[in-house]
């Protein structure tokens, strides 16, 4: 009974020696070949010129498009909004929308700054911390002040439920892109 049991273990490990060294091989051309893509992708992108850029930047506005046009219906659906009122919400997202960007990029600007100021070997860079740190704090303000002035407009059309809810749901959207964004970078292997 022990040599019938011992004859197909046998047989199986004599087929795995066999396949095993081509597996490994595959999956090692496997490596190579993700690897060998992963540095293409990165080459295109640092060619300024490259047709993947331009087509990856294409997806990326036709993806931003359509989020836009869905966050559009469901905040229209949510708050219930006329069309004079949805209209109103496209002009003030318009008006204040490129400062709100400009204003969150210099913030991330200045973090990577200051995270590369603290964590760097010079111990000489207090003043040029001191001056990150309150140009910092004055990008906060001003992305404070544009949330002001931003519900101000939108007072002018929106009761204070819908703003609330306006509000949530934007948030809510900004915390779905980040924790998309940091998954993306993290299988990108980027930090």
């Amino acid at each position: 009974m022990m040599l019938a049991i011992r004859r197909p273990l046998l047989s199986v490990a004599v087929g795995l020696s066999l396949v095993a060294p081509a597996l490994v091989a595959q999956d090692a051309a496997s490596r190579d070949e993700v690897r060998a893509r992963r540095e293409a992708r990165r080459a295109a992108q640092t060619q300024p010129n490259g047709q993947d850029l331009s087509r990856g930047m294409a997806e990326r506005t036709r993806a931003e498009n359509s989020l836009r046009e869905a966050f559009a219906r469901a905040v229209r659906q949510r708050l219930s909004l006329s069309e004079q009122q949805t209209s109103q919400l496209v002009d003030v997202n318009r008006r204040f929308g490129d400062d709100r960007l400009k204003i969150v990029r210099e913030e991330i600007r200045l973090r990577r700054e200051l995270r590369q100021a603290v964590d760097g070997i010079d111990g000489n860079s207090s003043p040029a911390t001191a001056r990150l740190l309150d140009q910092l704090l004055d990008s906060q303000r001003q992305r404070v002040d544009l949330q002001q002035k931003e519900q101000a407009a939108l007072s002018e059309f929106l009761t204070p439920e819908q703003r609330v809810r306006y509000i949530a749901m934007t948030e809510q959207l900004r915390r779905r892109i980040k924790v998309r964004a940091d998954s993306a970078r993290g299988a990108a292997g980027q930090p």
